[in-house]
């Protein structure tokens, strides 16, 4: 892996907690993602500069999740460090992770627009992943109550 020290936004919602439910207000809060906590200590222990980039505002709530669930970071929201004359909304940064992200990989062709098109958070994919299986278990239950149909084959 590259010894470059880089500034990564890393996005809050569906990042670093489950945002299954949605948003419900500012300071409500969801489980955190498996692994956050550690990945987050390796990013910043081999010298990245960690933001918490989100759309919520950087509450002594959210900072108490923070530190609660062990995240690793250095700012929330703010970038000190780029240049005075950058204005606007979106901050300087070397990467951002987010779950609702697409990749452009400098090619406007079909195959992006499809990956647009087809596009659905992790954790939407998840809930279909659920209701699939829901299903798949009510269908199992019609063939253990033996009210199925069977068709053999005879050889």
């Amino acid at each position: 892996m590259s010894e470059k020290k880089r500034t990564i936004c890393i996005d809050f919602d569906g990042v670093l907690h489950d945002y299954s439910n949605g948003f419900q207000g500012n300071d409500v809060f969801g489980e955190m993602i498996p692994g956050a906590d550690t990945a987050t200590k390796v990013l910043k222990k081999n010298g990245n500069t960690i933001i918490i980039y989100t759309t919520r505002p950087a509450t002594d709530a959210l900072k108490q999740w923070l530190k609660d669930h062990d995240i690793s970071y250095d700012y929330i929201n703010e970038n000190p460090n780029q240049p005075k004359d950058s204005e606007g909304g979106k901050l300087i940064a070397d990467m951002y992770i987010d779950d609702r992200g697409i990749c452009f990989r400098g090619t406007w062709d079909e195959w992006f627009l499809r990956q647009i098109g087809e596009f659905k958070p992790w954790e939407s994919e998840k809930k279909d992943l659920e209701k699939q299986m829901q299903q798949a278990y009510k269908e199992g239950d019609i063939w253990r109550l033996g009210q199925e149909k069977r068709i053999t084959m005879k050889g």
